[in-house]
């Protein structure tokens, strides 16, 4: 029984000894990310950026959404020019934060592109207007209830192309807003029943144009991020090593982080 009881412990401490070297060695890999991300922010301090909106949207009117079969005025009076000019501004004021420098090249069909150069292309912006139908449920003791509302979507859905020395594959984003709503119930003692009240703050132009300018700054963190995770990622392969952790950073605050939510562009293709 002795020696078995002594087998188990060293099985154990082995077992304890290889996963604590693992952790080790998963501890020295997010180390080793976290500094590339690091020199990727020291060495880009500067880099010129030519960015190119497009003139137009391609803006969908009248979108029947099929639950609620219910159609959208919410782009009456919609100026998508505006939106796109809004849109870029943000983009272009929140890369100088990244210490970036938005330029105009002297020749459009003659850019430089390098490391230290890169374009950005918006090649295609889609916009669309539709409702969507809410189901609110309220439950009580006696029975359960659902009402339900048709509010107004706004969608967004960007394409970019990108260059740094080389063209790289298309990175996608798709985002929403729609009309705030809240709802309430009050109990009756009188009538031992639930009163059901609703409000919609419905979305008007101004947000839209709003939305534009958080579109905007999303969209240029989005890039900067993608860009440094793409040179962590190329630094690692060339020794062989796989890159395991997503980085964002915050020019506000100087700082490289990591993200679990995956969430910045999509690669759609080569």
């Amino acid at each position: 029984m002795k020696k078995i009881v002594n087998w188990l412990k060293t099985k154990s401490n082995k077992a304890l000894t290889i996963i604590l070297a693992l952790l080790a060695m998963l501890c020295s890999s997010c180390q080793t990310e976290l500094k590339l991300a690091r020199s990727f922010v020291a060495n880009n301090a500067g880099t010129k950026v030519a960015v190119y909106f497009p003139d137009s949207a391609v803006v969908i009117t009248n979108h029947v959404d099929q639950q609620s079969s219910v159609t959208s005025d919410l782009l009456d009076g919609f100026d998508q020019n505006l939106f796109l000019d809004i849109m870029y501004a943000a983009y272009a004021k929140t890369l100088t934060e990244c210490d970036l420098e938005v330029y105009v090249p002297d020749d459009a069909n003659e850019i430089r592109v390098d490391s230290a150069h890169w374009l950005v292309l918006l090649s295609r912006v889609e916009i669309k207007a539709d409702t969507v139908e809410y189901e609110d449920y309220l439950f009580s003791d006696l029975d359960d209830y659902s009402y339900k509302h048709n509010l107004n979507r706004f969608n967004v859905a960007s394409w970019f192309d990108m260059n740094n020395g080389e063209w790289l594959p298309v990175a996608f984003h798709e985002h929403n807003i729609i009309d705030g709503f809240d709802s309430k119930t009050d109990y009756s003692f009188w009538t031992s029943k639930f009163d059901y009240s609703y409000t919609i703050d419905t979305l008007t132009l101004d947000d839209l144009y709003n939305y534009a300018v958080y579109l905007g700054k999303l969209y240029a963190g989005y890039t900067y991020d993608y860009m440094m995770n793409r040179y962590v990622e190329a630094k690692l392969s060339k020794t062989g090593f796989a890159k395991q952790n997503v980085f964002r950073y915050d020019p506000y605050r100087n700082k490289v982080f990591y993200i679990y939510d995956e969430d910045g562009f999509v690669e759609i293709g080569e």
